[in-house]
């Protein structure tokens, strides 16, 4: 059998691993996101953080909820486009997908206290779509260095289990000399095969905020929030190899691997913002480390047709003949994640009447991502895998740019964000940033008012379909998202 390079994305989640082990993927998913939110907030590529006045700013640097003179109400329904590209050995698939959510709902209310000093003290709940993991890709093209089942019969000979679903559908066979199991290829001495993968994926990641805000001689706010943080992901991969080798003993295999995450956990979040002048105001915040602790709900399916042959003692005729068999396997597994703090400065140029920029710098440490089992009183299981994403992931430095334009009423913005690739200098995923281009208008009335916005987030990375190397894909995505909000004032 060729020999196999396996490199450190043998951890990201590849078709046909046992897919409730944890992983570096999950780590990042979690945290390496484009927040949505208000059709402002998405407009201005999310660079609010010296300004607040905004029901999804104000959960990036709470002390955005003391800007508020006025009590203020938003809903933000959101239709989101995902477009993806895949290209493995030199064949393309293009995949399209989109779906409709609310990426936010909103209110937060001033009670005034007194013209200086403690000008007002503001409270708000606010939920925000974080982020939307709807969408999928599909993968095609013909392979004649690896196969999946090298991925799979290496991780039984590794670790026995007789519920395992290759070894229940005959794709493995026992070789007495080597004292180990091998697979088909392995005992034909050649690779060939026609392999599709589908994945597609659903959910979100939710954060309802409580906030406390306060105006310090309209000069000065601070702010605070508890934060909720809800996930539901749900991953369904299929996968089909068809060799395409003469009297090769395997028509065909299909493997389902479905797995389903759900759960949530809690963050606070502490800002301030300073008014120096009428034109220049700055802010800073910090959000602490969210624990989550989440369950996974996983089933792996393997389908295969193979050729079997029978020789009749009396005549030495041979019939050929197939079977198709099934076997399935589920379970649960409990876990916690540690995602990392964050931190945020930010400065923003006004003026009056005419518009605002606002730049926002956020800091992330993704080695300090750390993955638990839930029973603590056994060891973790996982140290292996912390000790995997300390040396594989960095410090990033993300940055967004966002801009308004004011005309009377009307008002239009523009914004830019940059988020930097979560791996080290070396990993073949190290240059995968997003880049983010958004667009919006609005009219704002006295006591209502409405904004659409519209950002392209594009990302391009490698994928691994059974984390062999020899199992690359490049792959291209384009999502886009549309926000209308609609917003009222009290």
């Amino acid at each position: 059998m060729k020999a196999k390079s396996i490199i450190s994305v043998l951890f990201m989640f590849g078709v046909a691993t046992v897919v409730s082990a944890q992983n570096i993927d999950d780590a990042i998913r979690y945290s390496n996101i484009v927040p949505a939110g208000t059709a402002k907030f998405v407009s201005m590529g999310g660079a609010m953080g010296a300004i607040g006045g905004d029901l999804t700013a104000v959960t990036v640097n709470p002390a955005g909820l003391g800007v508020y003179r006025n009590g203020q109400m938003t809903i933000s329904p959101m239709w989101t486009t995902d477009k993806e590209t895949a290209k493995y050995y030199g064949t393309t698939a293009k995949s399209n997908s989109s779906s409709f959510r609310f990426s936010n709902v909103g209110l937060a209310s001033a009670i005034p206290v007194d013209e200086t000093g403690l000008v007002s003290f503001n409270m708000g709940f606010v939920y925000n779509r974080l982020t939307n993991f709807d969408g999928g890709y599909s993968v095609r093209g013909y392979n004649d260095v690896s196969s999946l089942l090298d991925k799979a019969v290496d991780d039984f000979n590794v670790d026995y289990w007789d519920r395992d679903p290759f070894y229940n559908t005959d794709l493995f066979i026992y070789d007495s000399s080597m004292h180990r199991y091998i697979n088909d290829y392995e005992d034909f001495g050649v690779y060939g095969s026609n392999q599709r993968q589908s994945v597609t994926t659903d959910g979100s990641l939710g954060d309802y905020s409580f906030l406390l805000g306060a105006n310090i001689n309209n000069e000065f706010y601070i702010g605070g929030s508890l934060n909720i943080v809800h996930v539901d992901y749900r991953h369904v991969s299929k996968y089909t190899e068809e060799p395409d080798i003469e009297d090769f003993t395997i028509d065909y295999f299909n493997v389902t691997d479905e797995f389903w995450t759900t759960g949530g956990g809690v963050n606070l979040k502490l800002g301030v913002i300073g008014w120096l002048n009428d034109n220049l105001r700055v802010g800073a915040a910090f959000h602490t480390p969210t624990i989550l602790s989440l369950t996974d709900d996983y089933g792996t399916k393997v389908e295969s047709s193979v050729w079997y042959s029978e020789q009749d003692n009396n005549t030495n005729d041979v019939t050929y003949y197939t079977t198709k068999q099934s076997y399935n396997s589920t379970g649960t597994v409990d876990w916690r994640l540690t995602m990392p703090a964050k931190f945020i400065g930010s400065i923003a140029f006004v003026a009056p009447e005419h518009g605002m920029i606002d730049v926002d710098c956020e800091v992330v440490k993704y080695s300090d991502a750390t993955i638990k089992d839930d029973d603590i009183q056994i060891g973790n299981e996982y140290d292996e895998l912390n000790g995997l994403i300390s040396a594989e992931l960095r410090t990033t430095v993300n940055l967004r740019l966002g801009g308004e334009l004011t005309f009377g009423p009307a008002v239009a913005r523009a914004g830019f964000g940059f988020y930097g690739s979560p791996y080290k200098s070396g990993h073949v995923n190290s240059s995968a940033h997003q880049m983010v281009y958004s667009i919006g208008a609005g009219y704002r009335g006295h006591w209502a008012f409405i904004d659409l916005g519209y950002n392209l987030r594009t990302k391009n990375e490698t994928k691994y379909i059974y984390t062999y190397q020899e199992s690359e894909t490049k792959m291209k995505s384009r999502v886009g998202n549309f926000v209308l909000t609609a917003g009222f004032r009290f």
